[in-house]
């Protein structure tokens, strides 16, 4: 099978597995799978948890959470964990047989412990090397509950006792293991996000689900993966880009000595915004920790090609160049170093954005974000800022020409 991109890929291996009927599919990649099982245990982006005390309970609400999340667009690879069908043995003393032998309830669970988990009988020695014997049920006898029910026990008269007439023996099913969140019993439904952003697949979820299942007193959802991941770093990102922004307007203004300048060079920064949300889209990607990071890196470079430029023309002001032809000749000796400084930025970053191997997932958002935002903030660093410098530096003009 072979296709021009994973997501056409991914759609005909769908189609060839689908056939096989019990495949649980979740397509991902190997960085992603890791760092999805690290953040909430299950190898997929979103991880929705179901809370409750009961497990046949958990089990039935969760086949219906699973129903109403496979018709939320964009939700794909649902599939919820097993926590019903493991085959278990079940042995229940009869108490008042047991009394009439004079047996315990010890009693009944030390004969089955030594036919089924073994009974040490000894070792075996080759040399310096020592070998543990064990005697316990043949295999086809440990799965059988009426050679289970034939082991004996000895009463203190001296009788031996079937251990099927002191005891029910069964086979149920259970579940695997009863797995926990903070003292609570859970079971979690996987699903991948794909052809949406994960904030609103995660809203119609959380829709559907209100709407569609209805949770008994003492359940409760919660969503977590990389959603969860993702609105935590949103949150300190709230924070940072703030206090980020204004230690660089603290530090300009320091720098150059005026409220304007320092203002000027921050106008870059929402035109290096402009090209990074385009490149999102046309690339069809979505607002996330590595783009965030990306805008974080690509305010950087607006800023540093702001300072160069606004420096220069202020150099030329003050030889006592006229405004209109400082910034022209400023402009003009600064675009050469403002072009390399984004071409050569833009181009060590190509082979990311166009990469699709291991870790590209992660890397791609970032590079595509600085990419685009080069673009944009060069060209009207170039054009946009040196008409605007008049505006913003009238004071600093006047300052500059009396020096």
């Amino acid at each position: 099978t072979s296709a021009i991109n994973r997501i056409e890929l991914q759609k005909l291996m769908e189609i060839e597995l689908e056939q096989h009927p019990g495949l649980l599919l979740n397509f991902s990649q190997p960085i992603a799978t890791r760092v999805d099982e690290l953040l909430s245990g299950v190898k997929a982006q979103l991880a929705i948890k179901l809370f409750g005390p009961d497990l046949d309970v958990l089990a039935a609400k969760g086949q219906e959470i699973e129903a109403a999340i496979k018709q939320v667009d964009g939700a794909r690879d649902v599939a919820m964990e097993q926590i019903i069908g493991e085959a278990q043995l079940v042995i229940k003393p009869k108490r008042q047989q047991l009394s009439r032998f004079g047996l315990s309830v010890g009693d009944v669970m030390d004969v089955v412990k030594n036919g089924i988990g073994g009974v040490s009988a000894g070792q075996i020695i080759n040399g310096n090397e020592r070998y543990d014997i064990y005697v316990r049920l043949a295999l086809q006898s440990r799965n059988n509950k009426e050679a289970i029910s034939e082991l004996r026990l000895q009463s203190p008269t001296g009788a031996w006792v079937r251990l099927g007439d002191v005891a029910t023996i069964e086979f149920e099913a259970g579940p695997p293991q009863v797995r926990r969140d903070d003292v609570q019993r859970r079971v979690v439904i996987q699903a991948n996000v794909q052809g949406r952003d994960m904030g609103s697949v995660v809203s119609d979820i959380r829709s559907a689900i209100n709407n569609q299942v209805e949770l008994p007193p003492g359940y409760s959802v919660a969503i977590g993966g990389q959603f969860e991941n993702q609105q935590r770093a949103q949150a300190r990102l709230a924070i940072v880009l703030p206090v980020s922004l204004g230690l660089i307007a603290l530090l300009l203004y320091f720098a150059f000595g005026s409220v304007g300048q320092a203002m000027l060079i921050l106008v870059n920064v929402p035109l290096a915004i402009i090209g990074g949300v385009f490149s999102l889209y046309i690339s069809q990607q979505y607002l996330s920790v590595p783009s965030s990071v990306g805008f974080i890196t690509l305010f950087g470079v607006a800023v540093l090609n702001g300072v160069v430029m606004v420096e220069s023309i202020n150099q030329r002001v003050k030889d006592g160049l006229e405004t209109n032809s400082a910034v022209f000749d400023g402009a003009i000796s600064r675009l050469r170093p403002v072009l390399m400084t984004a071409i050569t930025s833009a181009l060590g970053l190509i082979p990311i954005l166009m990469s699709n191997g291991v870790g590209s997932e992660i890397q791609r958002p970032l590079a595509t974000v600085i990419v685009g935002g080069l673009i944009t903030a060069t060209l009207l660093t170039l054009f946009v800022l040196p008409v605007l410098y008049r505006w913003f530096s009238t004071q600093k003009i006047v300052q500059l020409q009396s020096e």
